[in-house]
């Protein structure tokens, strides 16, 4: 890691250590998933272009080339949390005084809640798919590095979970419970894929990091 980009996460991890409520867990589980996805991309880039390898050539591009936009857009989604809850905590800041602006207040704190909602349901979902590309990188990866997908792997489902945290606790204060259901719902169907998207392939890694060897 060069001294900028050291610097750079050490400056991070300063900020979600200390005593302020963001960058807090929305944001730290966006880095995860985009952690895993990075794991994935190094598996693939170990292999691509080894003629050792050259069969898996047309299915690992693809799958490099997409797991590097899912970092990306991962990245940005840590950036949108913090982003989330600032506007939440603006909008409960809001005067109260009369009737007129107790209902702004909480129409404008619903409305930012379902932002901050819709932030880890975004993360819940690219941090699934990046769970079922790693199983086809596990399985066609270079041997001597799958044991890093089966780390990206069990990232995913630390990702996945801890954005599922968030969804259930945002969409418990919704009044709106028709949309609170459909959030509920759709992270419950999230969970149950992800989660077994994520064991495949740790499962395959772990199989194929036994053929090849760990480094």
């Amino acid at each position: 890691m060069s001294e900028n980009a050291d610097r750079r996460l050490a400056a991070y991890l300063n900020e979600v250590a200390a005593g302020t409520p963001a960058p807090g867990g929305g944001s730290v589980t966006a880095v995860v998933g985009a952690l895993a996805a990075a794991l994935g991309e190094m598996v693939a880039n170990l292999t691509l272009g080894r003629e050792k390898y050259a069969d898996a050539e047309a299915s690992l591009r693809p799958a490099r080339d997409r797991l590097t936009a899912l970092r990306l857009s991962l990245l940005d989604a840590a950036a949108a949390d913090e982003a989330a809850y600032q506007s939440y905590r603006e909008a409960a800041s809001l005067p109260r005084t009369s009737d007129g602006e107790k209902t702004a207040r909480t129409d404008a704190m619903q409305r930012a809640l379902i932002a901050a909602t819709d932030v880890p349901l975004g993360v819940a979902r690219s941090t699934r798919e990046v769970a079922e590309i790693l199983e086809s990188v596990a399985r066609e990866g270079n041997p001597h590095v799958r044991s890093d997908a089966a780390l990206g792997a069990l990232l995913t489902e630390a990702a996945l979970r801890g954005a599922l945290l968030n969804v259930r606790g945002n969409a418990a204060m919704l009044m709106d419970r028709e949309l609170a259901a459909t959030y509920l719902t759709a992270a419950d169907l999230l969970e149950k894929a992800g989660r077994e998207a994520a064991q495949r392939a740790h499962v395959t890694a772990m199989g194929a990091a036994a053929e090849g060897g760990f480094r």
